[in-house]
């Protein structure tokens, strides 16, 4: 059975989100809507508490997060009262009984569950309870509960599945983080927060950002599935026909606020060049790697030229250390946005290199994100192709899968070709459309440099606030 970890927090002093990037534990702004007697921002542990004993009845807060070896996704917002209630009072209430002999009023309870995407991968809930409330539940639940249940590790893993399964109805605000190159969990340990260094942190309550985001991240996946695709079956002269079409690596979100720049394959092989000397000098100090499980589903760009170049660990040390794609995203499109570790590269955007383990931890993060039912149900894919996908029935799910890859697949040579040849025919189609950053190659000391020195501590607030 999947390890599931039960984690208590018995003392009031917790903070909200658990942020790597900062020292502060006072950040319960995300909680701006647990209280029904007021609007104004929680400004204090103690005001959390107080909230949830005094709820109204309807809601109570709740974080949600998903985690992988690379990235971390984590939801803030509000559940229902009496789902909430009922999940927590599922083992009997041994958990609220432990709270009320501290003389604790609020209790708060996190859960961390297997992901799907990985044995690396988690999915954690973490609930703020009226600890009188779930006492009075699990007394009512008790009744109908047999001994078997309530004993031993039994009512830990009931806990976890009644957790796994609140709904979160309603986003207050979120957290992306991206780790740095070679990060791995200590998967021994989930109960405490990984104190890690972090490459880039993205915070805002504009649930917009994850759609716009998971829309261009779909597409590049797609596009490198199709571009391999080609690369594998037309071979030697045709390939190379081809790809003396090819358009540039340039992924756009439908509203032009997103976009994703990646380097072209010949980019990436004379970048790595020039750093094979510096790999063969100290890969004896480099923890040996391996290729990740979950990365074999999105080969990454020149794997097997690397391979010829410097050897199978060469290849594999590129994927995981070199960056080879360019986020860059418009923050003047949405509200209360904050930014930790992105440069500016022009008005109003800002940008992260990312290496392509990166770009599948991210992948991975958001494919749970999008997978989870209990997590704003309602929610929208911008192009709408894996919600809908989503929502299918399991055994309709796999053939429409299988049907949308394989025609992706088969029609790949001719949209690309097409493609290629309307862009070079009628390059007036493309004059309407404005994209502050170009396409630009990444010089190796650029790369080097992202690789060996930790992000500088660029802090950006938006919405009145300080860049």
């Amino acid at each position: 059975m999947a390890h599931i970890h039960v984690h208590t927090l018995f003392s009031p002093t917790f903070c909200i989100p658990r942020s790597p990037l900062t020292s502060s534990r006072n950040h319960f702004a995300a909680l701006s809507c647990t209280s029904p007697k007021t609007t104004a921002s929680l400004s204090s542990e103690q005001d959390v508490l107080q909230a949830v004993v005094e709820s109204d009845g309807k809601t109570l807060p709740c974080v949600r997060t998903y985690e992988n070896d690379l990235a971390r996704l984590s939801l803030f917002g509000a559940v229902g009262f009496d789902q909430a209630l009922t999940a927590a009072a599922a083992d009997g209430g041994q958990a609220a009984n432990e709270h009320v002999g501290s003389g604790i009023p609020a209790m708060v309870v996190e859960t961390v569950f297997p992901g799907p995407s990985g044995e690396r991968a988690t999915i954690s809930t973490r609930l703020f309870l009226p600890t009188s409330k779930v006492k009075e539940k699990a007394f009512k639940l008790r009744k109908s509960l047999s001994k078997d249940v309530l004993n031993g590790s039994s009512s830990r893993n009931i806990l976890a599945m009644t957790f796994r399964q609140v709904v979160m109805h309603q986003l207050w605000s979120f957290e992306l983080v991206l780790f740095r190159p070679g990060t791995e969990r200590n998967m021994e340990d989930l109960g405490n927060q990984r104190e890690v260094p972090a490459s880039f942190a993205l915070t805002s309550s504009d649930e917009r950002i994850i759609s716009v985001l998971a829309e261009v991240v779909c597409l590049s996946a797609l596009q490198s599935t199709e571009s391999h695709f080609l690369d594998n079956s037309l071979r030697k002269t045709s390939s190379y026909f081809f790809r003396w079409f090819q358009k540039p690596k340039r992924i756009t979100s439908k509203d032009s606020s997103v976009v994703v720049y990646k380097l072209f394959e010949d980019e990436i092989v004379e970048n790595a060049k020039t750093l094979l000397e510096t790999f063969n000098s100290t890969k004896e100090s480099i923890k040996p790697v391996k290729m990740r499980s979950k990365h074999l589903w999105w080969t990454p760009s020149a794997h097997s030229k690397l391979e010829k170049i410097g050897g199978r660990e060469f290849s594999i040390w590129t994927s995981e250390n070199v960056p080879a794609y360019r986020l860059e995203i418009d923050v003047s499109r949405y509200n209360d946005v904050k930014l930790e570790g992105w440069r500016k590269s022009a008005e109003n955007r800002w940008e992260i290199l990312l290496t392509h383990s990166q770009m599948v931890g991210l992948a991975d993060i958001l494919d749970m994100y999008y997978e989870d039912i209990f997590s704003l149900p309602n929610k929208q894919l911008s192009c709408g192709v894996v919600t809908n996908y989503t929502n299918l029935p399991s055994k309709k799910r796999d053939s429409s899968f299988l049907k949308i890859l394989s025609v992706t697949l088969a029609s790949g040579i001719f949209l690309v070709a097409i493609s290629a040849l309307g862009q070079r025919s009628s390059p007036h189609l493309h004059k309407g459309e404005k994209f502050s950053g170009e396409l630009r190659s990444l010089a190796s000391s650029e790369i080097w440099n992202a690789l060996r020195q930790p992000v500088d501590a660029v802090k950006v607030c938006i919405d009145g606030k300080h860049f």
